[in-house]
């Protein structure tokens, strides 16, 4: 290998082209390991290895080689992250930010339509719907506006069977996007 460096160094073609498929392999399993995709390990290799180039009357040794190559690797790849995580978090925070408008939005136009919809029901039926919507037992609906129990029941089931008849268009959507 020393005889390999000693022609790289002389700026012999054949000698560098050894030593770039000796140690790509290498070279892209260490930079992946940093967690970068493909392409951008093999840009990375690419700059590291024209930098060698430049620099090959350097080396020495195999070991300066590898020493010098896994330290050059090491570095590009920090300096990579380093300059793509500002872009990554910024499309990250942008891609959040525009979700979290996205379903607030969804939200408030499905409130908007469920109290349309509440709004269509008889006056007897609302108000059993907004009392149960409120957290009141059938119960005590029934004790606060001097009904059966039976009739809170039915009007419910009514309620109910109104509302997701008037909300079925919407339910897809709802069942879509997990609201």
């Amino acid at each position: 290998m020393d005889e390999i460096i000693k022609r790289f160094r002389e700026g012999n073609q054949r000698a560098f082209e050894e030593l770039f498929w000796g140690f790509f392999s290498a070279g892209r399993q260490f930079v992946k390991s940093f967690q970068v995709d493909d392409s951008s390990a093999d840009d990375i290799l690419q700059e590291v290895f024209i930098h060698i180039w430049d620099k090959r009357q350097a080396f020495k040794s195999e070991d300066h080689f590898k020493a010098y190559f896994y330290k050059a690797l090491r570095n590009n790849t920090v300096k990579y992250i380093t300059r793509n995580k500002h872009v990554l978090n910024l499309e990250s925070a942008e891609n959040k930010e525009s979700d979290d408008v996205l379903l607030k939005i969804t939200e408030i136009e499905f409130n908007r339509e469920i109290s349309r919809a509440i709004s269509l029901l008889p006056e007897k039926r609302r108000e059993i719907i907004l009392l149960s919507m409120s957290g009141m037992s059938e119960q005590m609906i029934a004790d606060t506006l001097n009904i059966s129990i039976n009739t809170v029941k039915n009007q419910k089931t009514k309620a109910y069977a109104s509302l997701r008849q008037e909300l079925k268009d919407i339910s897809s959507f709802v069942l879509l996007f997990g609201l």
